[in-house]
Order: C-alpha cells, then structure tokens, then sequence
C-alpha cells in the first residue's frame, strides 16, 4: 500500500536517513480509516520485533489478546498522546493490524506515516504534513529530539582505501583494461590490487569497491546486488523458459534486456510486485490485450534483505570521467561517496515505490542455454539518501 502515498517516500526516507533514525512505515486506506483498521505491515511488524515493542507471532487471535500501547502524535510543536491496539481477529488468518485513537483527527486517507519506537511507546509522523517532517532539523521540537543521534567512529580502513583511490586519481586518464561496462571497475580494482573473483563478499577489507562513469545530462541507475530468483519457487520455472517465453531475437539470438519496478508494467508488460503474507517479491506479466496478470518469478524477500546488508555494510561510490570509447577507452577517477550500512528496513519500501528496480540481462547462449548477466536490483544515486544513512563525499581532484 506504500505505493499509494501521496508523498515522496524517497524524500521522507532521507530526511530520516540524514538523522541515522530507523521507522516503520504506513499508509491508511480510506477503508481502513473509515473502519479504523490498518495492516501491520512485514516491515512493521520486523520493526517493532527489532525494537523490543511486539512480537505479533507471539500473539494469540481475538480481542482477549489485544495489546495497547502508549502513543503520541507528533506535530510541529507538541505532542498529542494516543493510545495504540496491536491486535490479530479472528477471523481469516489472524492478520496482524493495528490501530491509533483518534487517527482520523491527525491523518488524511493515503498520508505517510512514520512510526518511531522510543521507551515502549510509539510517536506516529504524519510525513504528508510538510511542516511535521522540517521540524526534525529543529532539536527543540518533538521530532527534532527524536533525531538526535551521535555519528560512528571514524574506521581506519576508510582512510586507507581512500590514499590508495588518490594515487589511482592522481596519474589522471588511465587506459581501460578491458572493454565494456564493466572495464570501468574492472580497471579500478586491478590498479588498486584487488584480485577478480565471483565472491559476493565486499571487495576490500569489509568495504565494497562500486565505480561507474560520468556523463553529462545523464545519470546512470546503479546496481546495488544481483540475485538470480528462486526457480523452484518461480512458476515459469528456469532461466531459459523465461527468456524462451518473453524474450525477443535480435542477431539470430533471443534476448531479454528490461528494467520492471513496482509502480506500472514495462513495455512488455512485466512488473514487480510485493507479496506480504508470503514475504515474497513476485515479477508479474500483465497481459496488456486480456489484462490477465500472471505470476512469473519469485524472489524470497529475507534473502535480498541479506545481499543488501551483506554486499553494502560500506561502500565505496567511486565516480570518474570518461574519453573515448570501447576498447579506447579512459578512465578519471575523481570522486569517492562512502555509504555505510544500508537502512534494510527501508528496502521493501523503496521496491513498492518503485525507487528500486529490477533489471533482467539475458541472451541466448546456445540451444536452450542463457547468458545471464545478472538480475540487478538497481536504484539512482539521487535517492540513496532514502536508503542509506548520510553519507561522505570525497573529492579527489
């Protein structure tokens, strides 16, 4: 339902990003404001397990088992208290919901709201309301003193790897070593002395190495893992019925090169979609002649969740300028942004909202064989403030 928010959930996550404050996000339904009701999201309820708050599989069916907590609306310049149900009905499956008294006096159907875990009690931001969310920069507001938060030490390794990227930078353009897109890393890493392999594990010392170029009037998406989709769970079953089944031929060969995100079909129709109740990300395609939507692939949410956190607790963004082309190719490296442990909670946010995407780079390598390379879960460096906490900018020239 984030997908439905009628703010930014980008803007709203690197304002808490910049504050190094983790929430849990909602959206009310107008259905569920009239008959006050609300969902319990997965990265609600992991929240407020991470937070020592509640546990709702711990927690029986029916309103003998309902839990109320202590909670305050956040304005700009007070809090109002409330009082929280978690609870999960008897009936259907037991979902887990909650629910804020007096909601509909604080929150407009389709607002985002923040939930922020302090002392066993909840402070509910309504994100929608602009006034609310700048309040944080102030320390003397009641946002504002929630964000208060220390920065981490400074790591030795950081500084390490930066000295050994300045002397890269320092013998300006240098020569590709090996052409295509991924000469530019590739080139990076070999200067550096880092040695190709396939393991999923960061490139130096805990810190992965990302390079990519600059272009003028053109900002690239950058890939933030690969993770093949879980075949056995995927009803179109393997790599090679998917590009057997949607692929296109181009010189003699069947390929399939898309992005997909989660807020509309692509131009083939596929799309992405987040599966709660199983905590599964689906690719759908949605036939655009008979409107039948069909499930495709799977991925297992837990799992992307750990490539994020395995793949990025820091990471070096090296950038640099480019001339010529191809094998030609030269390279500049100018610019380090080091991020540092990546907001997980946040993720499946940004994939319903369709700031994370999802690439399929699939040919034909053969009779029923593909050349894979890679399904990248991508997003634009100009969101990475909803993903990761604030970061460093290094200039290197």
């Amino acid at each position: 339902m984030l997908e439905k928010s009628d703010t930014s959930l980008s803007e709203t996550l690197k304002t808490f990003n910049s504050f190094n404050l983790d929430v849990g996000l909602l959206v009310p339904t107008d259905t569920g404001m009239k008959k006050s009701i609300m969902d319990a999201t997965a990265t609600v309820r992991e929240y407020f397990i991470d937070t020592g708050l509640h546990d709702y599989d711990k927690q029986a069916q029916g309103p003998d088992a309902k839990v109320t907590k202590k909670a305050f609306f956040v304005w700009a310049d007070r809090l109002e208290e409330t009082t929280a149900s978690l609870y999960r009905p008897v009936t259907k499956k037991g979902d887990p919901r909650l629910w804020f008294g007096r909601l509909g006096k604080y929150s407009a159907p389709f607002n985002l709201l923040a939930l922020i875990v302090r002392d066993d009690a909840i402070y509910i931001v309504n994100c929608s309301r602009a006034d609310i969310l700048a309040s944080a920069a102030n320390p003397a507001t009641p946002l504002g003193s929630l964000a208060a938060s220390a920065r981490p030490d400074a790591d030795p390794v950081v500084a390490e790897l930066l000295d050994m990227i300045r002397d890269v930078s320092a013998r300006g353009f240098i020569p590709t070593m090996r052409s295509g897109d991924t000469g530019i890393g590739m080139t990076l890493e070999t200067l550096l002395g880092i040695a190709a392999n396939t393991s999923k594990a960061p490139d130096y010392k805990g810190i992965e190495i990302k390079a990519k170029r600059l272009r003028k009037g053109r900002a690239n998406r950058i890939t933030l893992f690969s993770q093949v989709p879980d075949w056995k769970l995927s009803p179109i079953g393997s790599a090679w019925n998917l590009l057997s089944t949607y692929g296109y031929e181009r010189n003699g060969k069947l390929r399939l090169n898309h992005e997909m995100n989660a807020t509309s079909p692509n131009s083939i129709g596929f799309m992405l979609e987040m599966d709660a109740a199983k905590d599964w990300l689906k690719q759908n395609h949605c036939d655009a002649a008979t409107s039948v939507t069909k499930h495709v692939t799977t991925w297992e949410m837990d799992k992307l969740r750990a490539r994020l956190s395995e793949k990025h607790p820091q990471t070096f963004w090296v950038s640099a300028k480019v001339r010529g082309a191809g094998a030609t190719e030269e390279f500049h490296y100018i610019q380090v942004e080091h991020t540092k442990e990546p907001k997980v909670r946040n993720f499946d946010a940004l994939i319903e909202g369709g700031i994370i995407s999802v690439d399929y780079l699939m040919s034909q390598k053969g009779p029923n064989r593909v050349r894979d390379h890679g399904y990248l879960f991508k997003m634009n460096p100009s969101d990475f403030g909803a993903l990761f906490p604030p970061s460093e900018v290094h200039l290197l020239v």
